[in-house]
């Protein structure tokens, strides 16, 4: 994955549809985006986890997914990750955090809906402490980097089935992908990065979708201190981001954002 990916063949497919307006029906084509169940092997079938995703970028998804959980925490500790194609399957070997891997091997298929993605195991600070100082930038410059953000966003402009993401320093967009849930496209950015063992310390992830209590704890888990995002911010998101220090931005669109904590972070120009 690298910050400017073309989308690769097959993830978007033509759709035949009927569409209704103003009384009158026309046949016609719509574009749709792929979808897939992939199943995640660790530690050669020990544990086994499955998730709804677009098949694309299976390692960085597989990976940033257990960087998000907490159970990969340390380079060193992932021995090997395979991808399967054919059979929709990721193999992945290594030194993992046993609890958190037993916390997620108690819940469900892990899918595309908003009650699937984020940790399985609760965030205290015994496991995760207070994020770093972090980075410090500039509203206007929050501004700039949204517009180049979208401006790469195609397949979730072209299908408005997806969401993106992508990680920033305070002049550019480092890494960019798009998937069908905002807590894969998370994962796909969170995991490149780790193998490519960029700090995220002092980056910022910027997203489509809204930003609640499990992206705030996979943030958490990877040592973020700023999540900027068009949609809004829960309640909850809110509460845990003032408990671990994290800067949350919402409804950045246009010229506008509201910043709901950690506003030291946000700086005049």
């Amino acid at each position: 994955m690298n910050d400017t990916p073309d989308p690769p063949d097959g993830l978007i497919r033509d759709c035949p549809i009927r569409r209704f307006e103003n009384g009158r029906a026309e046949a016609m084509v719509d574009k749709v985006i792929t979808e897939a169940r992939i199943e995640l092997d660790i530690n050669d079938g020990k544990h086994n986890l499955a998730m709804l995703c677009m098949p694309h970028d299976l390692e960085s998804l597989a990976v940033g997914f257990l960087v998000g959980e907490g159970a990969l925490r340390d380079r060193g500790a992932l021995h090997d990750v395979r991808v399967n194609v054919e059979n929709n399957k990721v193999f992945l070997r290594g030194d993992f955090d046993e609890d958190a891997l037993e916390a997620m091997a108690n819940r469900w298929t892990w899918g595309t809906g908003c009650g699937s993605g984020g940790t399985g195991r609760d965030l205290d600070e015994s496991a995760f402490g207070r994020v770093g100082q972090g980075l410090a930038i500039g509203p206007g410059k929050l501004i700039e980097l949204a517009k180049i953000f979208t401006g790469k966003a195609d397949m979730w402009k072209s299908t408005g089935g997806l969401h993106a993401c992508a990680l920033a320093d305070t002049e550019k967009i480092l890494l960019f992908a798009e998937d069908v849930g905002r807590h894969n496209a998370f994962d796909k950015i969170m995991g490149r990065a780790f193998l490519d063992e960029i700090d995220v310390t002092d980056k910022l992830v910027l997203m489509t979708g809204r930003l609640s209590a499990e992206i705030v704890s996979k943030a958490v888990a990877c040592g973020l201190s700023m999540l900027v995002s068009r949609s809004a911010v829960t309640a909850l998101g809110a509460k845990l981001a003032g408990r671990f220090g994290l800067t949350l931005v919402g409804f950045l669109r246009g010229k506008r954002l509201n910043v709901y904590t950690g506003f030291d972070r946000i700086v005049p120009e």
